[in-house]
């Protein structure tokens, strides 16, 4: 079963019908400017779900932000933390995956490679953090390797991180971005930022088994995939 519509929803379709899994995918889809009361929203829905689907392993999407220094203390990363804790003390069976920031095909105009499209392709000004690190990973490899893990039971009440074994400076995603766009982004730079840890020892076997490797290209190859005309 699946609950949800937005990109992560949509790469686990092919769950809808099976009722050992309860996806949660209906979570908070702007992390830098949701209320609380979208806060609340989210966890009322997760609530329900919980109570109505107890016999099912609920899959839940938190986020990677919680080993980002520059987002780990916002309001956005507590709820996420606040609502891992709810489920490992109501539910019977969970899957917790953390993911990183997700390439895919989605109207979502906060995802981060949305945003620096939608700038650089119209030509918007925007401020480039110049410290800063994000992680990229395919939608399609999150289903793979959560699909897998699911499927072999190899993440049965626990936590995971999926989420690409290299980050990336942002300034190299806006520079791989103009290529792809054909063009100059027009943004300041700001002395802001970190980089970012994230272990992914927990997913490695499963990338091995399925073939996925992050090496060299993958965030180029993404950008051609998504992006280019």
């Amino acid at each position: 079963m699946v609950i949800g519509k937005g990109l992560v929803a949509g790469s686990f379709s092919s769950y809808a019908q099976d009722e050992r899994f309860l996806i949660f995918a209906s979570g908070v889809s702007n992390s830098k400017t949701s209320t609380d009361a979208d806060f609340r929203r989210e966890e009322d829905m997760l609530r329900q779900a919980m109570k109505a689907h107890a016999d099912m392993q609920l899959v839940y999407f938190s986020t990677t932000s919680v080993e980002d220094a520059d987002l780990q203390h916002t309001a956005y990363v507590q709820h996420k933390l606040n609502m891992e804790e709810l489920i490992r003390s109501v539910a019977h069976r969970y899957s917790i995956f953390r993911l990183s920031n997700l390439a895919g095909r989605s109207e979502n105009p906060n995802t981060i490679l949305n945003y620096f499209y939608q700038h650089i392709s119209q030509g918007i000004p925007f401020q480039l953090w110049q410290h800063s690190e994000r992680n990229i990973i395919d939608a399609e490899d999150v289903f793979r390797i959560a699909d897998y893990l699911l499927q072999h039971g190899e993440a049965t009440n626990q936590t995971v991180n999926i989420a690409n074994t290299e980050s990336y400076p942002v300034q190299l995603i806006v520079d791989s971005m103009e290529a792809v766009c054909g063009k100059k982004g027009i943004y300041t730079l700001a002395d802001k930022g970190a980089a970012v840890t994230i272990h992914t020892e927990a997913i490695k076997a499963a990338c091995d088994a399925l073939n996925i490797h992050f090496g060299k290209g993958y965030l180029q190859q993404l950008l051609q995939k998504y992006y280019s005309a």
